[in-house]
């Protein structure tokens, strides 16, 4: 095991564990590392039940995702989604304590096959493709949290987890990571051996250093807090000394949900609507996020490119507020001169300016975005695993 953090040591075991989960008497056998969640590692993991025997042969029941959580507020508001939620587009535990560890223990999750929305986009991104039939599975399963007078706080599409079942009969699922069951996905983690100086240590794995070059950006594994609707983040998060105007903290883990409501997560799922549109959002401040934000609400239309458009705000930026007059003047004129030249359809720019109003109350509930036209008439998922998933030349933007 590595160590992380103030010395936390951090769960990372070696692909080929076996874990025996002693009540049920299924085994579970680590394969590969699929993701982190703080600096613990998530595991695909191949498991057999007591009935897999058979004349003899012990034969695989199939996989599960394998999680290390600490006993805290995620892991009970978890616990009580599940217990009420039982069959919505919400990802569930299948079992409880399958092994312990430290100070806390391993869990087993639906294994999602094809990783989250975010990781497909930065694998296989083509301008955005099948948004609406994406989302609309987020949103049923963000439905059911606010049916239930739940708050999701970390919507994103590094939430939003997809799975693919090619027997007995092939289909997709779709469906919302909500508290202890979010992780960042990554089919392909850069993991290396490594082992302590002692002599006799075990050997463990670690993250394999990651260069990715260029000006710095905000992590999106954080894009809930950086990106958080404006009445919560300059109530939780903003440092009037921090110049960047970035997070001085993380509390969308925290127990404190006050501030947050349905409609800031109304607000992340506009966020998330442009992150699925662009392939991400390589933003380096909270000023720029918000920068990007009113350019878009004065052209009243997404750009083609996110990257036009910052470079517009950073050209604002520097020669200062004439040519932010000039820049809304331009703005006006380019939705004039190219009515609908852009790729994504009226339908969508308003679906994103709507989730992104300044004002919490003038925001559309997950049940009055359910009944826009843009989900309404969305393709099923049939049609999201023939253009998205295992299409040669993918489907953009349906």
């Amino acid at each position: 095991m590595a160590t992380g953090a103030g010395n936390m040591i951090a769960y990372r075991p070696i692909p080929g564990n076996i874990i025996i989960d002693t009540v049920a008497g299924t085994k579970y056998i680590l394969q590969k590392v699929i993701g982190t969640c703080d600096f613990h590692f998530i595991y695909k993991a191949c498991y057999y039940t007591v009935a897999s025997t058979i004349e003899g042969r012990l034969l695989p029941t199939g996989y599960t995702t394998v999680k290390y959580i600490r006993p805290g507020y995620e892991v009970y508001k978890s616990k009580r989604a599940q217990q009420s939620m039982r069959n919505s587009n919400i990802i569930h535990f299948e079992r409880w304590r399958i092994q312990d560890f430290r100070h806390g223990y391993c869990v087993a999750l639906p294994y999602m096959s094809e990783g989250s929305l975010r990781y497909i986009l930065s694998t296989r991104f083509h301008n955005g493709y099948c948004i609406a039939i994406a989302l609309k599975q987020a949103l049923l399963g963000l439905f059911d949290l606010h049916f239930s007078d739940r708050v999701h706080k970390r919507f994103s599409a590094g939430n939003i987890y997809v799975n693919f079942k090619p027997r007995p009969v092939s289909n997709v699922e779709i469906k919302l990571g909500y508290a202890a069951t979010i992780y960042e996905s990554d089919l392909e983690t850069p993991v290396v051996l490594e082992r302590g100086p002692e002599p006799g240590n075990q050997p463990y794995l670690s993250l394999k250093g990651k260069n990715p070059g260029g000006p710095p950006i905000l992590d999106l594994s954080l894009l809930s807090d950086w990106a958080a609707a404006p009445e919560v983040f300059y109530s939780k998060y903003y440092d009037s000394d921090n110049e960047n105007r970035n997070p001085a903290k993380s509390s969308s883990r925290s127990e404190d949900d006050d501030d947050y409501s349905f409609k800031s997560d109304i607000w992340l799922v506009g966020i998330a609507e442009l992150e699925l549109a662009y392939g991400n959002l390589r933003i380096s401040h909270r000023e720029e996020l918000e920068g990007l934000i009113r350019k878009i609400k004065r052209s009243r239309r997404l750009p083609d490119k996110l990257e036009h458009l910052l470079e517009e705000y950073h050209e604002e930026e520097k020669k200062g507020k004439m040519k932010k007059v000039a820049g809304y003047l331009k703005d006006k004129m380019k939705l004039v001169q190219s009515k609908r030249s852009n790729k994504f359809s009226k339908e969508f720019e308003e679906l994103v300016l709507d989730c992104l109003c300044s004002s919490e109350s003038k925001r559309p509930s997950v049940a009055d975005l359910l009944q826009r036209p843009f989900f309404r008439y969305a393709k099923n998922l049939k049609w999201f695993q023939r253009r998205v998933l295992y299409a040669k030349n993918r489907m953009p933007y349906c």
